[in-house]
Parts: structure tokens; C-alpha cells; sequence
């Protein structure tokens, strides 16, 4: 008899499709369309620096500006950053200082720092110190060494406050503290033109200073896991 032919093996299904999880940047990306404030930050800052995805700044507004929208105070910090300096947005100091002015309002000492640059500058209208030296010394409050500085120059030149000798030492002193040489090198000129009372009281208010504590959802967004 004709030997059977040998059958031929039958070809194995292929194994079922297990759904592959999002990468990190895929889960971003959708968390961030589906509306979370915090993805869209994160990924408006990737978008910024080319982390993960290919740099591009209108990119980065795109999404900075939702989480903006959505009341986060650092993407408002942000939005007035790039507002401020054009990037990916068209420049508008307008809009800068409405930026800075929500986040600042909130809380975000960085944004109180800027927005009293734009109003010392008079670069949406003309030199505002009063309010420049309200929001400098709100974040000279919450330790910014930056705006410690400007509002020790403001009180030491009486610009939108009186001048106060005691408040400039004290303000020089601390920015000093946290390596401003030029802070303490103005502090020791200080020295030198106060009574020597007011000299103690500055002293004694310098060694005083403690800075506030910050509202931490207002100046920083912790990374997503």
C-alpha cells in the first residue's frame, strides 16, 4: 500500500493580543487631553525642554495655558514667563502680568517677584513702585533672595515706601545671608549712616527674620509618576 502521507502540522493560532500599557509619555499625553491640570503642566514643561518629546515651545504654551485656565499657579507662573519673553506665544507684557497677577494672588513667590520687575519697570504703563514694593516685599517674605534685594533698594531710596534704613539693613542682611555678597556689602555701607540706635533695632530685626512658610500647591507641581 502507498505509504499515508505524513499530515501536514497544523499552523498554531497566534497568541491573543494582550493590550501593551501606555508609555509614560502616551499616559501624559491622554491624562493631559483628558483634562488633568497636573499632566498638562508636566507635559507643557517636556514640550519645553525636549524631554521626551520633540522641543517645541507652541507645544509647551498649548498645554501650559490649559493647566493655566484650570487655576494651577505655577502653569500661571509659567504663562507669564513666556508671555513675558515670547516663547511660543507672541510677546505681550499685558498678558504677562495678568499671568504673574493670578499666581501671585495665589501665593507663587516667583510670580510676585516678576510681576514687581514689570510694575518698577513701567513696562505696561508707567512706574508703579508702590505696588511693585507691596508684591517684592510678599516674596521677600517667603525668603526669595531676588526680591529681598529690591525691596531693601526701595526702602533704602524711599520708592514706593517711605525711606527706612532700619527695613533696608534688615532686608540687605537677609538676602546677604543666602550668599548676595553685593546684599551684604550694601548692609555693611549701611552701617555707616545709621544713629547708632537704629543701627541696634536694624541688627536685632535683621537676626529676627524668619521667613513665612510657602503654600506648596501655589509655587511647585510634584513630578507624576
Amino acid at each position: 500500500e502507498p505509504a499515508t502521507p505524513a499530515a501536514e502540522p497544523v499552523a498554531e493560532a497566534p497568541p491573543a493580543e494582550e493590550a501593551k500599557p501606555l508609555g509614560k509619555i502616551e499616559k501624559l499625553q491622554a491624562d493631559a487631553e483628558a483634562g488633568d491640570p497636573r499632566a498638562q503642566f508636566e507635559l507643557g514643561l517636556r514640550y519645553a525642554e525636549g524631554e521626551g518629546v520633540k522641543k517645541s515651545p507652541k507645544e509647551a504654551a498649548k498645554w501650559m495655558l490649559r493647566a493655566a485656565q484650570a487655576g494651577l499657579p505655577p502653569a500661571q507662573y509659567r504663562m507669564g514667563v513666556m508671555y513675558e519673553r515670547g516663547l511660543g506665544v507672541p510677546r505681550d507684557m499685558g498678558q504677562a502680568k495678568i499671568w504673574y497677577e493670578h499666581a501671585a494672588n495665589a501665593g507663587n513667590r516667583k510670580a510676585m517677584y516678576n510681576l514687581a520687575v514689570l510694575l518698577a519697570d513701567g513696562s505696561t504703563g508707567k512706574p508703579d513702585y508702590k505696588n511693585a514694593a507691596k508684591w517684592f516685599l510678599g516674596a521677600a517674605e517667603l525668603g526669595l533672595k531676588d526680591s529681598q534685594f529690591n525691596i531693601a533698594i526701595l526702602y533704602e531710596r524711599g520708592l514706593g515706601v517711605e525711606v527706612n534704613l532700619i527695613e533696608a539693613y534688615k532686608w540687605y542682611t537677609a538676602a546677604g545671608v543666602q550668599g548676595d555678597t553685593d546684599a551684604a556689602a550694601r548692609a555693611t555701607a549701611l552701617e555707616g549712616r545709621m544713629p547708632e540706635g537704629d543701627l541696634k533695632l536694624a541688627k536685632q530685626a535683621a537676626a529676627d527674620f524668619k521667613a513665612k512658610p510657602m503654600n506648596a500647591a501655589a509655587n511647585d507641581v510634584p513630578a507624576l509618576d
